[in-house]
């Protein structure tokens, strides 16, 4: 048995969300399983790494990321209920998903059929079009980032790198390649890398 040693486990924020343990940590956040004081459920919650709230331009694309899923309505996405700040530490408080991820139903079934794999891209589909209707691209999509609940529901999370989408903002992306490296496009590698 491991015994975690995360700080925050066993913590409430904001004297509302009490943290009871850790999920995933990432580059910029580590999520938690907490359950709310006040509505009685139980959330998922993302809170910045220690030392980046000072960072302005972090602080800045996390309160962004809790905007621009709080924006989409779709059922294959992860709802974001609320967001703050606790000991100058920026969080957001999203749908908790109990189940696996995509990752893991890939390397248990693998190879999938066409028709099996057809079933678990729909929905991620109509998550990635219900954002793009919003003027959001996604920018980290891969089996990690699909979660599939104990009741076969399928949800898109973490928008930690959705960016909208406008003149200014393709502009202001180049010469900086974002995203999870290993789902790059080849050709877009090779071409920053010239």
């Amino acid at each position: 048995m491991t015994v975690s040693t995360d700080p925050l486990v066993g913590r409430v924020l904001d004297g509302r969300y009490e943290i009871t343990s850790r999920i995933a940590r990432g580059g910029m956040a580590t999520v938690y399983r907490a359950q709310d004081r006040h509505l009685m459920r139980v959330v998922a919650i993302k809170v910045m790494h220690e030392g980046l709230a000072e960072d302005q331009d972090f602080a800045r694309k996390f309160d962004q990321e809790a905007k621009a899923a709080a924006r989409l309505v779709n059922p294959h996405v992860v709802s974001v209920f609320d967001q703050g700040s606790d000991n100058s530490r920026p969080y957001i408080v999203m749908e908790y998903v109990p189940g696996c991820t995509l990752r893991h139903v890939i390397a248990q079934e693998a190879p999938l059929s066409p028709l099996r794999a057809i079933d678990l891209l729909e929905p991620v589909v109509s998550a990635l079009a219900s954002a793009h209707e919003n003027g959001l691209v996604h920018r980290d999509i891969k089996p990690e980032n699909v979660l599939i609940s104990d009741r076969r529901q399928i949800k898109v999370a973490d928008f930690g790198l959705a960016r909208a989408v406008t003149n200014q903002s393709v502009s202001a992306s180049k010469g900086v390649l974002v995203g999870t490296v290993s789902y790059l496009p080849p050709e877009l590698v090779v071409l920053f890398n010239a």
